[in-house]
């Protein structure tokens, strides 16, 4: 039988490994989603996307969503206009979604990742249906949320976890200030959303510490 000591210090390891499984998956989902649209249309890796062109794979808008293209408020997730906040995107999942999904589990992490997304890209185009929502930065702001909590739970977490937290969502939603002049419905939204369902998460039984 295995030591205590040494099964503590296993389990050590285990939560401070690499980024586990769900988290690289979605990266993964994402950055091959990216290549593929530049693929198929003949762009060269690092030009934008278009809008419009998005509409084509999987983007949403008001009329789109009104005419029954529910499917798109998931696959809308995987979609992005511009290379480097795909990239910051992914960076923030990779820093904030790591511990989330170690604390809760892969499956409620999967779920806490696309219910928190698909409610901020809901509200998005509820809040402005003439425009074309897609990107995972609804999903990211619902991961800082959970994360979020689970600092405020934890009260003693280190201060380059509430930097990072901070970081991720002082620069997205600044860039919301300057881009839109006003923080997105989609990123306030998923925000709060992440928050309940972090908490809610958070006090089902066999979560790890």
């Amino acid at each position: 039988m295995a030591h205590p000591n040494s099964m503590r210090r296993w389990e050590a390891l285990r939560r401070h490994a690499g980024p586990p499984g769900v988290t690289l998956a979605l990266v993964a989902v994402n950055l091959i989603s990216w290549f593929a649209v530049s693929w198929a249309y003949g762009l060269p890796p690092h030009r934008p996307h278009n809008s419009y062109l998005l509409l084509r794979v999987g983007a949403l808008d008001g009329d789109l969503l009104r005419a029954g293209g529910w499917w798109r408020i998931i696959a809308s997730q995987f979609l992005h206009v511009h290379f480097p906040h795909l990239l910051f995107n992914m960076a923030a999942l990779l820093l904030l979604g790591s511990p989330l999904e170690r604390a809760f589990g892969p499956l409620r992490f999967a779920l806490l990742y696309l219910a928190g997304g698909s409610i901020g890209q809901l509200a998005g185009v509820l809040a402005a249906p003439a425009l074309v929502s897609s990107g995972a930065s609804q999903a990211v702001m619902g991961v800082a949320g959970a994360r979020a909590v689970q600092l405020i739970r934890r009260r003693g977490a280190g201060r380059a976890s509430l930097i990072i937290l901070l970081a991720v969502t002082g620069i997205q939603l600044g860039l919301d200030l300057l881009v839109a002049q006003k923080i997105k419905a989609g990123h306030w939204v998923g925000l709060c959303a992440g928050a309940l369902l972090g908490y809610l998460l958070g006090r089902t039984p066999g979560q790890a510490r």
